[in-house]
């Protein structure tokens, strides 16, 4: 569903154009797995059907015809359309629906789907870039114009990226739940219903109490996502 290259086009992962794709391959993987793994079977399958076809930005300069698809922004969201008739200088939104038709399984692909498993990948990738497996067993790739990233800046950089891909799941899985359990007449489920809602604890106020107006009744209210 993605490659190296949509890696180093998206402009949001830093990844290098001149890293090997077998550099970059053993950390997208399991991350194919793990959505096989949270998707239903035949939404997989639609998606990655769909992955394969070409699908290109949409420019106001080109003329569409009837059922070529696009991608655009809308609403801070990349979205996919086809046109529901030929077409140029019409630009494609949900309420455009003279010209254009939104791809709810597209929208799902290019706007939740790619970014999470971009995100995922350029973690494990960021992990174990610089690993190399030896006869000599694990070693630390190094090279003499560049310093290797340690410490707090080392941890706050690795910090940053798992946010990131943990944001782009929840992010993924929700818009599911905003939908009717259909995407262009695919079905699925609710997905990790149990992960991915917050969850929230009620715990007495304790050795605080003195501290506060005597109120049997008091407890704090706290949550954790």
């Amino acid at each position: 569903m993605i490659d190296k290259q949509y890696l180093v086009d998206s402009k949001v992962i830093p990844l290098n154009i001149n890293v090997s794709d077998d550099k970059v391959l053993p950390y997208m993987y399991p991350v194919f797995e793990e959505l096989r793994n949270t998707l239903p079977v035949l939404l997989y399958a639609a998606l990655d059907t769909l992955s394969q076809e070409y699908v290109k930005e949409w420019s106001i300069t080109n003329t569409y015809v009837t059922d070529e698809k696009v991608t655009v922004i809308e609403t801070g969201v990349l979205k996919m359309f086809k046109a529901a008739r030929g077409n140029s200088d019409s630009k494609p939104t949900t309420a455009n629906t003279a010209h254009w038709r939104e791809v709810q399984l597209g929208t799902f692909l290019v706007g939740y789907v790619q970014p999470y498993l971009a995100h995922s990948t350029f973690y494990g990738y960021s992990i174990n870039s610089g690993v190399n497996v030896s006869h000599q067993g694990l070693q630390q790739i190094s090279n003499e114009t560049a310093a290797a990233v340690t410490g707090n800046n080392l941890q706050a950089f690795l910090n940053y990226w798992k946010n990131q891909a943990n944001l782009k799941r929840r992010s993924m899985l929700n818009h599911l739940d905003t939908m009717s359990n259909t995407l262009d007449t695919v079905g699925y489920l609710k997905i990790e219903e149990k992960k991915k809602t917050t969850s929230y604890q009620i715990r007495g106020i304790g050795k605080q109490i003195d501290r506060l107006p005597i109120n049997k009744d008091l407890y704090y209210y706290g949550g954790n996502i």
